[in-house]
């Protein structure tokens, strides 16, 4: 009951932090839209000011002349009066053209549209998030989850991953079971590198920094097949022959773990069967598939079917 009440505070916080997370972005997207209006505003403004200034300027313009007109009559000068009642009604003309052009300027207004896609989006959720029951004693919980295609146009079938390795250098090797080989991915998950494989490869474990050990089979074929990753390149060493099945693989301190269709066996890194430490011959398939070995135990953790 108390590890129950423990997990339901640590997920009531987990609620309202994602509400934080979510208020928070919502106050960004806000400050951002704010800043752009008054970034408008400004530009307008100066804009507006501009138009102002010209105006001034040339209602002073034809103050002026229109003075000079005056002056002008009231001395019966007719040929000066004539030229500033040409320039006077130039410079009206450019007076009128100059109030329409910008009088659209003069009447703009600022509006505000709303993104429609986040009105109509945020009715559709219900919740969150979803509630999902867990067991106390599960150790991982998967957090997302991405596909990507890694496929090359060597491949005959459609690939099958049977198992995955991470390189010191955050690359990553995958066996592609389908299509008998294993492929070199980079930190975006695109294929680099593949080598081809002499049968179906099962399985993988790291040996050093830039080495690999693949369980491969195919008919009477069960081998250990050593590979090498040099500078984005997969190159084919050495390889280790048997007559059973090679399905799980480990290594540890310089031997080799390998589990067959019934047993897990301990092999020198020459080949060697060193002890059997686990057999069950009840049925065909009782073996394991994968080998988790750390510094102090041992441990094989998923079981074939027995058929």
């Amino acid at each position: 009951m108390q590890s129950l009440q423990v997990s339901y505070n640590k997920q009531l916080d987990e609620i309202r932090q994602t509400r934080k997370k979510i208020n928070t972005m919502l106050d960004e997207i806000e400050k951002t839209t704010i800043k752009e209006l008054d970034a408008e505003m400004t530009t307008l403004k100066a804009s507006l000011k501009t138009d102002l200034d010209n105006c001034s300027k040339l209602k002073n313009e034809l103050k002026h002349l229109s003075d000079a007109i005056h002056d002008i009559v009231d001395k019966s000068k007719a040929e000066l009066s004539f030229i500033a009642s040409k320039k006077c009604l130039e410079k009206i003309r450019q007076s009128e053209t100059y109030l329409k052009e910008n009088s659209v300027q003069a009447e703009r207004l600022v509006t505000f549209q709303a993104d429609t896609h986040i009105k109509q989006f945020v009715p559709t959720l219900s919740a969150l998030g979803r509630i999902v029951l867990g067991d106390q004693d599960q150790v991982f919980t998967v957090q997302e989850k991405s596909e990507y295609n890694v496929s090359i146009p060597s491949d005959s079938s459609s690939c099958a991953i049977s198992a995955i390795c991470v390189l010191s250098n955050d690359q990553i090797l995958v066996a592609d079971n389908n299509n008998c080989c294993v492929k070199l991915l980079d930190q975006q998950y695109q294929v680099i590198g593949h080598c081809d494989l002499n049968a179906d490869p099962s399985n993988i474990c790291q040996i050093t920094p830039s080495k690999v050990a693949i369980t491969v089979n195919k008919g009477k074929t069960h081998e250990v097949q050593f590979v090498s990753v040099n500078v984005g390149r997969l190159v084919k060493g050495r390889k280790l022959q048997f007559e059973h099945l090679c399905c799980g693989i480990a290594h540890d301190q310089k031997d080799l773990y390998l589990t067959t269709s019934t047993a897990l066996n301990k092999y020198s890194m020459n080949g060697d069967l060193l002890t059997t430490l686990h057999d069950d011959t009840s049925g065909d398939y009782t073996g394991k598939t994968m080998v988790d070995i750390s510094r102090y135990y041992l441990k094989v953790i998923y079981n074939f079917p027995t058929l």
